[in-house]
């Protein structure tokens, strides 16, 4: 029930604590310490102070929230906290550690030292007069539980064990075990709808679900389908406890990959930060043991998009969720209609209490017998009271002419969109009416897969967009008010640990339209292009270490501009959704795990950038540089260097050789020619770009210093390694003293300054230098982060280098079992380790073991690259040379890209 995060995924993480420890020390208090550790490893915060108010009890909500996680850290005190409402015979704390118990959710316990006289909190604030000797008896009850407990005395150590607890967590989950590395654990990802207030289970088609493979549920819009399939996910959850439940938004194909990239990281499964890389690898762990697993791919629109993701054997369940009859193909169809008159007639008297068997009838006739419908007209009815005659001939009266268009599915009953109207009507009366009615429109032009609460927070604080205009600002406790609000009218739903909010499709297609009807459509859409582009900026610094709130926006802005697309043409929302398109881009491009898509979006937006702005426009430009980089993604080197030609040609044209556009042009150019071998022209571009920059930005600019380091490895690429050396030193230097000695730009050009002085045999210079490097890595980014895992590759090399062979075979292997964990057996970078482990063994005289790694390199090379590549080829010479025990292998650093 988590939702995407970390660089490919991440766990939600669920923070229990009393009060005291978020508010001392003052400073950096305990809490805010676990947080930083949290995030550190890539995974996402909950705590039950973030939740907003909500119809359910409080117990119930408690409960619900826990098992929407999936790693628990308690953090005990010596206060026991405040008794929950509905049951107060226990804390809020206390019900945390049950729920996470009783949800078999990893447990990471950490008991505050009573013994330090330095823990930072007032004696006032530690002493529990009311209930120490209930938070007594807990801390004692865990402490003699089968829990690893751990101690802490100040921030900085809390902060320590949870980092290496999380860490140690993702390594034994890699390996399927629990903390006691015995037995597997339940992995729940995805956010699984909360079940609707009257919901009713249709129990024969909770039977026709039943059973491994792949289920498709189809049928009209607003039948149920998600809601069906939500139910079975939670029974897997709290009755059958099954190892792997997971949720994924299939609608569009950003949203596919993120839910998938999530189900990989909850099963600790190699991505190498690759979306596609995730879901094949879901797929193979479901083909291979997918016993008591469920996966469920919710509103799936395009069956190409979805197939190669579907096990094709295994024990698995998989339910596939569709108005689209064409995906109905994927699997064993299950087609679910509206309810029978009886079931209209049983839910409408469970939701509003009026015993009149015939009213109900008459309304549910009115509604086409659609739980959606059904579901707008009760909350209506039960809030206000109404008769259903009343309801019945308010409904009659409502002009809906134009609205919900028949269209694949079936054509909807005609009281259909006059219910979501009048439920509109009903939340839009008192005090938070308007508020009700922008966060609405907002949801109906962003995603159906659901928006994040926090974003419709930074909408509130910016001003709503209303029909009229923008609101006034409000704040995120207000703005959760109107979301409750939303909520109880059946207008919007929660997920089940309340970090979304979803708008159901109809509903969303229902206001759509109603707005366009009265010309406000554009006016909102527009100003949820400006909140976009500003968190698009905001997010753009670090768009490498949150990969999936990339992805997450860059699938909102493209979905955005579908329901723009809509809107009369001639008007500056044209404009704005261009820009919303070119981050679309930006990010697909940055994230580098789909380039057909971002060639798809990039060819489109080339194509409309020309057509209404003119093909000399900035915007026009900057888009064709972005095409140019998504081909080169592709590997269509001759289509990225035809177009970075015409694109360079424009910007000399029409701002000149100097505006820093150009020389970014210039650069981009140089470097597509590198890719193609092309080192003598990448060499001439690079050169002329590095003159222009200093004269244009300075020196030190860090521009400028990224064209020196660009050129500095053209020059060894070309065998000029003296003149790569001199370059590479003077560039440290700059970064050095510009950025600091711990910088990322500064601690990758101590790195490329180090291989370039291996290269030219000055290897004692090099292996300093790949200390530094390594040191300040693993204390900046962790021992199993990427760049660390190139640092220690090109350190263990230059230790082989000078005969240190223990020590680098020794670097080589933490390397290769790291890269195999992080990356993947069959990532490049896993098998240069391999290769390099090879040849270590070779010089220590281990041939037969350096024939196996050989083998099995050439193997997957053949596999993955084709039996021609370059890297295959030098492979079977590797081999070979292995086999004939003399010589040694040729061996690869990790440059700085």
């Amino acid at each position: 029930m988590g939702g995407a995060i970390g660089s490919a995924g991440g766990w939600r993480v669920f923070l229990s604590h009393t009060s005291e420890l978020r508010e001392f020390p003052a400073g950096t208090s305990y809490v805010a310490a676990a947080e930083r550790a949290v995030s550190a490893c890539g995974h996402v915060i909950v705590d039950m102070a973030d939740f907003p108010a909500a119809d359910q009890p409080p117990a119930r909500l408690c409960r619900d929230r826990v098992r929407s996680c999936h790693v628990y850290v308690g953090m005990l005190g010596t206060r026991y906290g405040s008794p929950v409402r509905d049951e107060p015979g226990m804390s809020y704390t206390e019900l945390e550690f049950e729920a996470a118990t009783d949800a078999k959710l990893e447990r990471l316990v950490f008991l505050l030292d009573t013994e330090t006289a330095v823990a930072g909190i007032p004696p006032s604030k530690l002493i529990d007069e009311e209930y120490g000797a209930q938070q007594k008896a807990f801390r004692r009850r865990v402490q003699e539980s089968d829990l690893a407990v751990q101690t802490f005395a100040d921030p900085v150590t809390l902060g320590q064990l949870v980092e290496r607890s999380l860490r140690d967590l993702a390594g034994r989950r890699q390996a399927g075990t629990d903390a006691r590395g015995q037995s597997p654990m339940v992995v729940v990802t995805g956010e699984i709808p909360q079940e609707p207030s009257g919901f009713q289970l249709r129990a024969e088609m909770l039977t026709a679900l039943a059973g491994p493979g792949v289920r498709v549920l189809t049928g009209m819009r607003g039948v149920g389908k998600t809601q069906l399939a939500a139910a079975v996910a939670r029974g897997r959850v709290v009755t059958d406890e099954w190892r792997l439940v997971a949720w994924v938004k299939a609608e569009t194909e950003s949203g596919l990959l993120a839910g998938l990239a999530e189900v990989a990281a909850g099963l600790g499964l190699p991505t190498a930060g690759d979306a596609v890389t995730a879901g094949m690898a879901v797929r193979h762990r479901l083909e291979a043991d997918g016993d008591r697993c469920l996966l469920v791919f919710d509103n799936a629109t395009d069956p190409a998009l979805l197939r190669r993701f579907l096990p094709a054997a295994g024990q698995a369940q998989l339910i596939i969720t569709s108005n689209n009859q064409a995906v109905a193909a994927l699997g064993k169809p299950v087609a679910v209609d509206v309810f029978s008159p009886a079931e209209a007639v049983k839910y409408l008297g469970a939701r509003t209490g009026p015993a009149d068997a015939a009213g109900a009838a008459e309304l549910a006739q009115e509604l086409g017998c659609l739980p959606l419908a059904l579901a707008q007209a009760a909350a209506v009815i039960a809030a206000q009271h109404l008769p259903y005659a009343t309801y019945l001939e308010r409904l009659r009266s409502l002009p809906v002419t134009g609205l919900l268009p028949a269209e694949e599915g079936g054509d909807y009953p005609a009281g259909v969109p006059a219910a979501v109207l009048l439920s509109l009507d009903a939340v839009r009366a008192g005090d938070l009416g308007v508020a009700c009615d922008a966060v609405m429109g907002l949801a109906a032009v962003l995603s159906s897969s659901g928006i994040e609460r926090d974003l419709v927070h930074a909408a509130a604080a910016a001003g709503l967009p209303g029909r009229d205009g923008p609101l006034p600002a409000m704040t995120a406790d207000a703005a959760d008010a109107v979301l409750a609000r939303l909520e109880r009218a059946s207008l919007l739903t929660f997920s089940v640990d309340g970090t979304t909010v979803t708008a159901h499709r109809l509903v969303m297609r229902v206001i759509r339209d109603s707005l366009a009807a009265v010309g406000a459509l554009a006016e909102v859409c527009q100003a949820v292009a400006m909140l976009l582009e500003a968190r698009a900026g905001a997010l753009w610094p670090r768009r490498h270490a949150d990969r999936a709130a990339a992805r997450s926006l860059a699938g909102e802005l493209l979905v955005l501009a579908g329901a723009a697309s809509t809107c009369p043409p001639g008007t500056s929302l044209e404009t704005a959704i261009l820009r919303a398109r070119r981050w679309a881009l930006a990010f697909l491009n940055e994230l580098g795990d789909s380039a057909s898509q971002a060639i798809a979006v990039g060819e489109q937006l080339v194509a409309d950038c020309e057509r209404l702005l003119g093909p000399d426009h900035p915007s026009a430009l900057a888009s064709q540089s972005n095409l140019a980089a998504a081909y080169q993604m592709a590997g269509r080197t001759t289509d990225a260097i035809a177009l970075h030609e015409r694109t360079l040609a424009a910007y000399e044209r029409v701002r000149g050789p100097d505006h820093p556009s150009t020389l970014t042009s210039r650069s981009n150019l140089a470097l597509a020619y590198r890719d193609a071998g092309r080192i003598a022209e990448a060499i001439t571009l690079l050169e002329q770009t590095l003159a222009d920059r200093k004269r244009v930005l300075g020196a030190d600019h860090p521009s400028t210093l990224a064209s020196q380091s660009n050129l500095a490895a053209a020059y060894q690429a070309a065998g000029r390694t003296t003149e790569a050396i001199t370059l590479q030193e003077r560039t440290l230097a700059a970064y050095e003293r510009v950025l600091g000695p711990d910088y990322p730009s500064t601690l990758a050009s101590r790195s490329d300054l180090a291989i370039a002085y291996r290269a030219a045999g000055r290897t004692t210079e090099a292996i300093t230098l790949h200390e530094q490097v390594l040191s300040a890595r693993e204390h900046a980014l962790g021992p199993d982060h990427p760049e660390t895992l190139a640092s220690r590759n090109n350190l263990a090399i230059a230790y082989r280098a000078v005969g240190r062979i223990a020590e680098a075979i020794t670097l080589h292997e933490q390397t290769l079992a790291a890269r195999q964990h992080v990356l993947g057996p069959d990532h490049p970078d896993t098998l240069t380790s391999r290769n390099n482990l090879a040849a270590a063994y070779q010089a220590a005289g281990r041939i037969a073991e350096a024939i196996t790694l050989h083998e099995q390199v050439l193997a997957a090379r053949q596999h993955v690259l084709g039996p021609d590549h370059p890297d295959t080829l030098q492979s079977r010479i590797n081999l070979a040379t292995a086999r004939q025990a003399v010589g040694g292998a040729n061996e690869a650093d990790n440059h700085h890209p």
